[in-house]
């Protein structure tokens, strides 16, 4: 699959430069300064949603959030330790409160924690990816924070059909373990 994509980048290149160089060039650098341009809006947006999260954590919202999880994860993960369940529920909290960013440290320890010594991913690690990259969101903030600054006139037109289709993936993701689950 590498070898293919290389030749379609190449050639398409390749052919770019040889029918209007200038343009290409031109596209080359325009898309640069793009990339740019995003690269420094979404270190915007993390960090004031980085910031927020931090009030939260002070303020508390983020344990009450996490222990709205503790039974789902209860059920979900049985077996695992406290300190892994409480990852994964400090996870979920952040992801359902729209910051990503700050859940993936998160998701790391918790992985590690379920993982251990382990060299082949195990069920309760592929549910914990799963349900991550579902990422239920109640408040969906970096795109909304995205739309702003495109310029969208209803930024957050996006927040129902985010959490919809959030949960209709999520509940799909982990019934899909399940079943997968109880095929081995």
């Amino acid at each position: 699959m590498n070898v293919l994509f290389f030749l379609m980048i190449f050639l398409s290149i390749g052919f770019m430069l040889f029918i209007r160089p200038e343009q290409a060039i031109a596209a080359a650098l325009a898309g640069a300064e793009n990339a740019v341009t995003l690269s420094f809006k979404m270190l915007a947006v993390y960090a004031l949603w980085l910031g927020v999260l931090g009030v939260m954590q002070k303020n508390g919202v983020t344990k009450f959030v996490s222990r709205l999880f503790r039974p789902l994860t209860k059920k979900l993960f049985k077996g695992e330790r406290e300190e892994t369940r409480d990852l994964i529920a400090q996870n979920l909290a952040a992801n359902f409160l729209g910051v990503g960013g700050a859940a993936t440290p998160l998701g790391i320890r918790a992985t590690a924690l379920m993982q251990g010594e382990k060299t082949v991913a195990t069920d309760h690690a592929v549910l914990f990816i799963v349900l991550n990259a579902c990422g239920v969101q109640l408040i969906p903030g970096t795109i909304i924070a995205l739309r702003t600054s495109a310029g969208s006139a209803s930024p957050s037109d996006i927040f129902l059909p985010t959490l919809i289709c959030t949960l209709v993936t999520a509940s799909i993701g982990v019934t899909l373990c399940f079943l997968f689950r109880k095929r081995k």
